[in-house]
């Protein structure tokens, strides 16, 4: 899966959990608003997991407020072979980036 993938695995989280059709999933749009509330939030991230063959961390959960940050939640939890969260990715390119010896020593 890819973050490509995200949108329509959310649409059908939302259509189990909900049992209704939500249209489109607009990115501004709040999840309380289309009539979400916690646990059924917490169901279609479990949904969105399995599908997508991910694991959210648990302290990403506290920041979701609209669907894209559903969205974006999901993007960076993406397993590295399937296209690196942003965050991750820079991450680990910083960590690659080597140190020159001089500079080492300037510490």
């Amino acid at each position: 899966m890819t973050p490509s993938d995200i949108p329509q695995v959310l649409h059908r989280a939302y259509q189990q959990v909900t049992q209704r059709d939500p249209g489109s999933l607009d990115r501004d749009a709040d999840i309380r608003a289309l009539g979400v509330d916690s646990v059924q939030l917490l169901e279609m991230i479990v949904i969105a997991e399995t599908e997508l063959g991910l694991r959210v961390p648990d302290a990403a959960l506290g920041g979701v407020e609209t669907v894209g940050d559903l969205y974006d939640m999901l993007g960076e939890a993406l397993p590295q072979t399937q296209g690196q969260g942003r965050v991750q990715a820079q991450a680990q390119a910083q960590a690659q980036v080597p140190v020159p010896v001089e500079a080492r020593g300037a510490r």
